[in-house]
């Protein structure tokens, strides 16, 4: 029953044209804001002369205007405002999140022609009907020292934030940090990793604080981003949003049957993000979705497959693909039809069973490797007709087209990434027209 109440409540008003537009769930373009050895995002290089990027582009800024400006991959872009990971003070925080989204506004305000902020989802359907504009939507990874009380929530409810990514990548006062592999994210979070390493039986998940973080959002209108987690602050999450009948959202978080370390979203977990009428999104990134330690029976599957390159465009193929059959194969039991089939819903239904991605370029990470080439797993045949992210990866975001593209012609069904922008929109409207009701 709740969940018929919630579907309820996000369909269309009658007459609403439902949009199916590309949408990138986050990306940085004001990374150097916050770290000043990166290079400035939005801004335009000479067409004549290029930057010189490949798919190895870890600290290298390639959001350039140029790759966004009537991106067929990307129509509805959002932007990620973040603040250094050890901020203490709460004046600077918010000073630094303002001043980010004042840069993305001022530059959206400077290329009107071509790009548009947008505040509110009525504002996104009517610019995604009316103009041709590149959409740009506001968002806050990481709300360390932001998110204080009501009135906090409410103050960037009225920035324009749709969502917020309450924890980033180290433990704080909301909760636990999901702690991938390597070195590098241990040293980030080090007393994350040291409690998990030396005090396994250290609560580290969801605190008081962020659990009333959840609550102060949502009746102010705010999603609530559940990537980064850890695991139990994750099932923290999820639970009280169960109790307080808050849709979960999950922009980029990994798939554990195939990316076994804690920011792999178990099965069970993500069922429960739809059921509460949430949204889910991996990561587009191939090496973000490399295998690891995968469940014996995805091996298995992997080492059956004709051609399977490690890191390329195929580790985001296969996680999509697994993630869309756990989904569209328990389609009854979301949707509470028993009996029904994914095939047997109609359109409108099948928004709420959509999937989403996220880029999260400039970020810390490389993308897509090619499957071919010199850092490709094997040589392109003389003669052969590629997509180019076959043979370059995707050393910048004017490659998601050619992504989608290549999915297409290999049979993927990538319907469910575009109607994500609706589902997306119908979320974000049920938080605004239910503030001070959670």
């Amino acid at each position: 029953m709740y969940l018929l109440l919630v579907l309820g409540m996000f369909l269309p008003a009658k007459g609403q044209q439902q949009i199916r537009e590309y949408m990138d769930l986050q990306m940085h373009p004001t990374m150097h804001m916050v770290y000043s050895f990166f290079s400035p995002g939005f801004e335009y290089f000479d067409p004549a002369h290029p930057p010189k990027l490949t798919w190895k582009h870890t600290f290298t800024n390639v959001n350039y205007a140029n790759f966004w400006e009537d991106n067929a991959g990307a129509r509805i872009i959002v932007t990620g405002a973040l603040s250094p990971e050890y901020i203490k003070n709460k004046r600077k925080a918010r000073r630094m999140i303002l001043e980010e989204m004042a840069y993305i506004n001022d530059f959206a305000r400077a290329r009107s022609e071509k790009f548009v902020v947008a505040r509110t989802p009525e504002e996104v359907r009517y610019l995604v009907e009316n103009t041709d504009k590149t959409i740009i939507v506001h968002s806050i990874e990481g709300a360390k020292r932001l998110v204080n009380s009501q009135t906090d929530a409410n103050f960037w409810a009225e920035q324009g934030i749709a969502f917020m990514t309450l924890i980033h990548l180290v433990d704080d006062e909301f909760g636990g940090s999901g702690i991938r592999p390597g070195l590098v994210t241990n040293l980030i979070n080090l007393k994350g990793w040291m409690r998990k390493k030396f005090r396994p039986k250290k609560y580290r998940g969801l605190t008081p604080k962020g659990k009333q973080a959840i609550l102060w959002l949502a009746n102010a209108g705010i999603m609530t981003d559940l990537t980064h987690m850890s695991e139990q602050a994750r099932k923290d999450a999820l639970t009280l949003m169960e109790e307080h009948k808050i849709p979960p959202l999950v922009t980029h978080e990994l798939y554990k049957p195939m990316q076994n370390n804690p920011r792999g979203m178990e099965k069970e977990d993500l069922l429960r993000v739809y059921r509460g009428g949430g949204l889910y999104s991996p990561p587009i990134s191939g090496e973000s979705l490399h295998a690891y330690h995968p469940y014996p029976e995805i091996q298995q599957r992997i080492d059956t497959m004709k051609c399977f390159c490690p890191g390329s465009i195929d580790s985001y193929k296969l996680t999509y693909q697994l993630v869309q059959e756990l989904v569209e194969g328990h389609a009854a039991e979301l949707l509470n039809r028993p009996g029904i089939t994914y095939e047997d819903l109609s359109e409108n239904e099948k928004v709420d069973l959509a999937i989403g991605f996220q880029t999260d370029f400039n970020g810390w990470l490389n993308h897509s490797r090619p499957r071919y080439g010199k850092d490709g797993c094997s040589e392109a045949l003389d003669g052969a007709q590629y997509e180019e992210i076959e043979l370059i990866g995707m050393p910048h975001p004017g490659l998601l087209e050619s992504n989608w593209r290549l999915l297409e012609k290999e049979g993927v069904d990538i319907t469910p990434v575009k109607r994500a922008s609706e589902k997306f929109l119908q979320m974000w409207e049920h938080f605004r027209a239910n503030k001070g009701n959670f």
